[in-house]
């Protein structure tokens, strides 16, 4: 039975897509199958990460229609065993009960099945998956920091979720610029599961579709995956992140 992972973030602009991108390489390099899924409708993204836009025939809107998401599941062009179900072309609102209905009916046939939700606190939505990995993206700036203890305290207690420091830049804690880890852990008010590095080759994801076997990100990311599988991983030096 595949894990539910549900990528979210108080505000936009934390990197959740690329997030969510990254862990699905990740898993994907660990011979994982993994199906992504983007929410975001009007404002899609993940078609271009991976490469696919230009073959997007069917969207998430068609395949909750026709209650067939095998209709919208395009394969990634570097990965064979990552999947994209691309967001909506326009904005609209998605029906989360047949969302939940149709993941439910392909969950057997993934190991990992991420959600790319948009920014903002659409609680609602987040309560139709009560047994998912809710993963808070935030920056190290105190704006991302209080937005993302807004989303934890929204939702549920007994949900599974955990912080994920994105474009983690260690000089700029130094400096003193932004909150050190501890005081970004206790202000949003949630777990950390892992940083990911302020690293240029995330900026060029979009552009090169793919992620270097070795580089700083996906070994970052690797860490995470490994910890919502259930290692028990300590947090690296953090000139090593």
């Amino acid at each position: 039975m595949g894990v539910i992972v549900c990528t979210v973030s108080g505000k936009g602009g934390t990197g959740k897509s690329t997030v969510s991108s990254g862990l699905a390489i990740a898993a994907a390099s660990k011979n994982a199958n993994v199906l992504l899924l983007d929410l975001d409708a009007g404002l899609r993204c993940l078609d271009t990460i991976f490469g696919i836009d230009e073959a997007i025939v069917f969207d998430l809107s068609d395949s909750i229609k026709e209650n067939d998401l095998k209709k919208s599941i395009y394969k990634s062009g570097n990965y064979d065993n990552i999947s994209v179900v691309p967001a909506p072309g326009k904005a609209e609102k998605i029906d989360f009960n047949v969302l939940h209905s149709l993941i439910e009916s392909e969950i057997k046939n993934y190991d990992f099945i991420i959600l790319d939700f948009p920014a903002g606190a659409d609680f609602e939505a987040y309560s139709h998956f009560p047994d998912a990995v809710f993963l808070i993206v935030s920056c190290a700036d105190d704006v991302s920091v209080k937005a993302a203890a807004v989303i934890s305290g929204g939702i549920a207690p007994k949900v599974n979720k955990r912080l994920i420091i994105n474009r983690f830049d260690k000089d700029m804690i130094s400096a003193g610029f932004y909150k050190n880890i501890d005081d970004i852990i206790n202000t949003s008010q949630t777990q950390l599961i892992g940083i990911v590095p302020a690293d240029g080759e995330l900026l060029l994801l979009s552009r090169n579709h793919k992620l270097k076997n070795k580089g700083r990100a996906l070994r970052a990311f690797d860490r995470i995956i490994r910890r919502i599988s259930g290692e028990n991983l300590v947090l690296p030096d953090i000139k090593k992140i």
